[in-house]
């Protein structure tokens, strides 16, 4: 998009020839097309001219409230036009969003307001009270703001330097870390996806599915500043099989982000829906590896053009996205190559480059590097490393991802090289867990182990503990919900190896076995009950992976988050040919209660 402005540039002399600010380039896009919807959700709907106009008095707003440029500013709201609102508002005023998801638990929320020093927060009225008293920060509803009083202030001219926001993600030591990403990098990340083709010429509908507090988040909010039209889907909605699919088609989305695990659940309704209504609908697919027969059957609809997905990656360290490919068929999954403006390294130990073929861990330069971690100075010198082979001094990223380099400079991953895993997208660091489930009374000492995807807390439980319920309930009240384990085993003492540490290859093997002949996919078990109730149970079994299931058993006290809930809707939809909405699962916890709900359902039918 060519860049023409009657107000100001809004960038410092040091900004480097044809890069600008993002909010210089919104100012571009609401004067080309000033009445362009710019942000839709469930609350509303704001044009590029009246979203300059709102956010021009959200930096009133905050400087009438003493923020100053570079001070952090949360936000606390739900999936609404507000998301859109304040992040723009903070950055025009100078000074630095930090997310908060409304859905984490009051503990990591105080720890990411202390460690992000955020003394101001903007909100929606009905979470002022969720939002922990303890942090002391003044916290303003947006929606309860007379704007006609609110006088507008002139955007604050920015530095690359002056940083933009901070995403806190798991942290090792027990407590999240905060990445300070500059308005530079956020530049450079926008250049980078327009040049490479994943952002296509603006106009289009995007959906904005990813949590604000998940980097994937500042990729879909980038698109309502380049005259794109962001579309924020509900948490209701976004939970749903059925009603995501008929979202897709009633809001004429074009393309939308989403995790492997999230669109494993949700393509078979995609894909109707994309060959019924949005032929060519586009997925931008990221936040873990891509399963070889995900990938397979991607590339088989790209074919045939009924959707494409473009695979996406990049750590928070490094401004969302680094490598990027689309997924095509006849290849094995990749990470692809680097955006313009960045850079990537395969090193050895010792910071030696590997051939090309070879395994080495990944290294990430250029524009795009966050400006390090908040308040650990230590911990950004470690992660982020003089550039051996840079002769001006800059740094490089160690991202800890083990990979190898083709020699047409396509990059693939094969795996970590520490103890951070992924669980439906999000970056988890297994001490941070430990870390919490240790405070629990009930706990002696625990480890956590990763595989395929789920978490499992093995525990030595403190004396008088006889079950696994208060470290299940602590759990549930200390930690995200993607980062709860789903299974907890009990054991009088934790084995230890000769150094006195935990053994974690002798727990690994002590991991409860999956069922030894899992039933075919829509075919229940052989219990003596294939009507409703029986394949029921056996869904829940198959797909949270225990022996057996009782009336009484609670669907996320056996390990069910919200993805699971959405693969027993999927599956109870086709087997017995009624809808069963995801909201079902989480109304009605227990077995005896989800039954007696579904069969409600099928005789209403």
């Amino acid at each position: 998009m060519t860049v023409t402005l009657d107000r100001p540039v809004l960038a410092t002399p040091e900004w480097p020839d044809g890069r600008i600010p993002v909010v210089a380039t919104f100012l571009a896009a609401a004067r080309v097309a000033p009445a362009r919807p710019a942000v839709a959700g469930p609350d509303g709907v704001l044009g590029y001219a009246e979203l300059d106009d709102r956010t021009d008095r959200v930096a009133g707003l905050l400087a009438g409230l003493g923020v100053r440029p570079g001070q952090a500013v949360g936000v606390f709201l739900p999936r609404s036009v507000d998301l859109v609102v304040a992040i723009l508002g903070i950055l025009k005023a100078g000074a630095v969003y930090v997310p908060f998801d409304p859905e984490q638990p009051a503990r990591r929320l105080t720890a990411i307001a202390e460690d992000g020093a955020v003394e101001t927060v903007l909100s929606h009225s009905a979470l002022l009270s969720a939002f922990p008293s303890a942090v002391g920060a003044s916290v303003l509803a947006l929606d309860a703001v007379d704007w006609s009083a609110v006088a507008p202030a002139a955007p604050v001219p920015v530095g690359p330097r002056h940083p933009a926001y901070v995403i806190f993600t798991s942290g090792s030591t027990g407590r999240p870390k905060g990445v300070q990403v500059s308005h530079g990098a956020l530049a450079a990340l926008l250049a980078g996806l327009e040049q490479a083709g994943v952002y296509r010429a603006p106009g289009l509908r995007v959906g904005w599915n990813a949590s604000v507090s998940f980097d994937a988040s500042v990729q879909q909010w980038l698109r309502a500043l380049r005259g794109d039209t962001v579309v924020v889907i509900d948490e209701e909605t976004r939970r749903d099989v059925e009603a995501f699919a008929r979202f897709v088609a009633d809001r004429e989305l074009d393309e939308f982000d989403l995790t492997p695990s999230h669109l494993q659940v949700l393509l078979p309704e995609l894909t109707e829906v994309a060959r019924a209504h949005r032929p060519g609908l586009r997925l931008l697919v990221g936040g873990e590896a891509v399963p070889p027969a995900l990938w397979a059957e991607l590339g088989s609809l790209a074919d045939e053009g009924v959707l494409h997905a473009v695979n996406l990656y990049g750590p928070t360290e490094t401004t969302v996205d680094v490598l990027t490919t689309p997924v095509v068929s006849g290849r094995e999954p990749h990470l692809g190559t680097p955006l313009p403006g960045t850079g990537v390294r395969v090193l050895d130990e010792r910071l030696a480059e590997v051939p090309d073929g070879e395994v080495g861990e990944l290294f990430v330069t250029g524009e795009q590097l966050a400006l390090g971690y908040v308040g650990r100075p230590g911990l950004t010198s470690s992660r982020f490393v003089p550039d051996p082979y840079a002769a001006d001094g800059s740094r490089m990223y160690r991202t800890g991802d083990r990979v190898s380099r083709a020699a047409d400079g396509t990059v693939s991953y094969r795996g970590r090289a520490d103890n951070q895993v992924k669980v439906r997208g999000y970056r988890v660091e297994l001490g941070e867990i430990e870390g919490v489930l240790s405070g629990s009374p009930a706990v002696a000492a625990v480890v956590v182990l990763h595989r395929d995807g789920q978490l499992h807390a093995f525990v030595e439980p403190a004396a008088g503990t006889g079950s696994d319920a208060p470290v299940r309930d602590w759990a549930e009240h200390h930690l995200a919900s993607w980062m709860r384990p789903s299974g907890f085993t009990l054991l009088p003492a934790l084995p230890r190896n000769v150094a006195g540490k935990a053994d974690r290859a002798a727990l690994a093997a002590l991991w409860p076995a999956e069922e030894a002949a899992a039933p075919t996919a829509g075919e229940p078990e052989e219990t003596g009950d294939t009507g409703p109730a029986g394949r029921i149970a056996a869904a829940w079994r198959e797909l949270l992976k225990v022996d057996a299931v009782a009336d009484g058993d609670d669907f996320f006290c056996l390990g069910g988050h919200s993805l699971i809930a959405m693969q027993v809707a999927a599956r109870l939809r086709t087997e017995l040919g009624v809808k069963v909405p995801t909201r079902l699962v989480m109304q009605h916890r227990t077995l005896a209660a989800f039954t007696a709900a579904v069969i409600e359902r099928i005789a209403a039918a």
